[in-house]
């Protein structure tokens, strides 16, 4: 699968993933909400699979630096709105075709960041934490894209505090989702191959995420992620139409 993606395509992915395990590396969330429309429009098969997987590894690294900051009540409450939402994916991912799940794919990206947009007094509190683990991962399990939900219930949290938890969260998760998508007949050993290509842009964005997260601010991270986000997502819906 790697070969049928090509060098400058290759290049470009790890490009991408660079860039979005940097800004999670910083904010907590983003690797998913950056890469995906654009790894979408690189080679379809990137996403959502081998993002999920992705999605796992990447917070189990941000765990080792995090783990003092993890809410423990706040996972008794995201787990299972994660399983939940990953059953849900299981039970509608298959109802409709291809190039409908195309065009239902950049319309989540446009609402995930419309999402992540807005100012709302929540905090992480049972039912919002239960929520948001619900949609993130239907959504994830689906487009490859969950963290804006739960970054929207995490958003008055302290940034350890989300970083920490929600790396907890995120690694379960992308398990619930890929058992998912494995059951879906939409998970297989090309999909961790193209995960494991786009492994030097996580480690890179890591190692970049240590200096700049001193320098840049979380505000204009947000920005950027939700800029090409939301212009990738919208061209993505108009050409699935």
């Amino acid at each position: 699968m790697l070969e049928e993606l090509g060098l400058l395509h290759w290049l470009l992915a790890v490009g991408v993933v660079l860039i979005g395990a940097a800004i999670q590396g910083v904010i907590g969330y983003g690797v998913a909400l950056f890469s995906a429309p654009l790894l979408f429009l690189i080679h379809p098969a990137l996403v959502p699979a081998p993002l999920v997987l992705i999605g796992g590894i990447l917070p189990l690294m941000l765990l080792r630096t995090n783990a003092r900051y993890v809410q423990g009540r706040d996972l008794l409450w995201a787990w299972p709105g994660a399983l939940s939402g990953a059953v849900l994916a299981y039970l509608v991912i298959g109802l409709l075709p291809l190039s409908a799940w195309q065009t239902l794919f950049g319309a989540l990206i446009v609402l995930a960041v419309l999402l992540s947009l807005l100012r709302l007094s929540v905090q992480p509190r049972g039912g919002v934490v239960f929520s948001g683990s619900l949609c993130a991962a239907t959504m994830g399990t689906i487009t490859g894209v969950g963290g804006p939900p739960l970054g929207l219930a995490y958003q008055n949290a302290s940034p350890g505090r989300v970083r920490g938890t929600l790396s907890a969260i995120f690694v379960p998760m992308s398990v619930m989702s890929l058992t998912a998508l494995g059951m879906a007949g939409r998970f297989g050993w090309q999909d961790v191959a193209l995960a494991a290509g786009l492994m030097p842009g996580v480690l890179l964005g890591l190692w970049v995420s240590r200096y700049l997260g001193r320098r840049v601010t979380a505000s204009a991270y947000r920005a950027l992620v939700l800029g090409v986000a939301f212009v990738a997502g919208t061209y993505t819906v108009v050409r699935g139409i």
